[in-house]
């Protein structure tokens, strides 16, 4: 096994998962674990699921040096502070840092999550070498995150990349953030599932060609998701459009589709060279993102 001076722990907390990894110094993943987050239980609900999953690594036998935890909502990097997450429930200026370091006694950095996953798949998955590239989060809402020029973009708050919460209908669906129309209220898991009456997106998309109800659901969402990926596009000027999270291997089965509607209705400089793929680590791009930059606390 990788000394333990080089090891990472990456933690990736999601609306309904928490999932992880230890990393080794060169970049080996030694071992990974998917457990429930608790999110909606509240931020001590939380906690208990982050020692329950850093204690699973301890009694593995991995030592670790550092933690990096990404989680969704408005984070301030600087401080470790979670803001607020609109699909968590009762969080307001929640210090993971503090907590973590307290229960482990190691240094601990907290990013946005999808700031993570975009990390990691500009330093060694699917967007690596472009210097202008966005990933989109597409799980129980939308996360987004950027590297523009060749540099983790975090805006003046570390709040940029939020696109879920851009808004594609301005009297739409209202949003927990406080808008309406927001993109993740459309072309999210919960979206898809809440107009199919529970039924999961996996098998919404899976059976669409079959199932009228259905099919009238995704072709909505490739439309509104089309739409969201144009403004993304003539906004930021990407080479590249990652996609990422649990509803991709769904969007996937459209995927040419789509790249084409968006690089014809895309400003023309930006459609011409614009690509848009599915992530190289799935849903391990957050937590491999979070213990990558833990490494930068050795």
């Amino acid at each position: 096994m990788a000394s333990e001076k080089t090891i990472t722990l990456g933690l990736d907390i999601g609306g309904t998962k928490l999932k992880a990894l230890a990393l080794s110094g060169t970049g080996e993943i030694l071992k990974e674990v998917s457990l429930p987050s608790l999110a909606d239980q509240g931020p001590s609900s939380v906690r208990q699921a982050i020692r329950q999953t850093v204690d699973y690594f301890k009694t593995s036998g991995i030592s670790f040096r550092a933690i990096g935890i990404g989680c969704a909502g408005s984070v301030d990097p600087m401080k470790g502070i979670v803001r607020n997450s609109p699909n968590f429930t009762d969080w307001s200026d929640i210090n993971l840092k503090s907590w973590v370091e307290a229960d482990y006694s190691v240094p601990v950095c907290v990013e946005n999550d999808a700031n993570c996953a975009v990390f990691s798949e500009w330093k060694m998955g699917a967007g690596k070498g472009y210097q202008n590239l966005v990933l989109l989060t597409l799980g129980t809402g939308i996360g987004g995150g950027l590297i523009l020029d060749g540099k983790l973009f975090r805006g003046a708050t570390g709040t940029a990349g939020e696109l879920g919460h851009m808004s594609i209908h301005t009297e739409g669906i209202p949003c927990p953030c406080g808008n309406r129309g927001c993109f993740e209220r459309y072309c999210s898991a919960s979206a898809v599932k809440e107009l199919a009456k529970g039924v999961s997106p996996k098998e919404v998309f899976s059976k669409a060609s079959i199932v009228p109800e259905y099919k009238k659901i995704i072709d909505s969402f490739i439309l509104q998701f089309q739409i969201g990926l144009v403004g993304i596009a003539n906004i930021f000027d990407p080479q590249c459009i990652l996609l990422g999270g649990a509803v991709t291997d769904g969007v996937a089965l459209y995927l040419n589709d789509i790249t084409e509607w968006v690089k014809t209705h895309s400003f023309p400089a930006v459609g011409a060279q614009l690509e848009i793929k599915t992530t190289k680590y799935k849903n391990l791009s957050g937590s491999l993102g979070a213990a990558l930059l833990a490494q930068d606390l050795i």
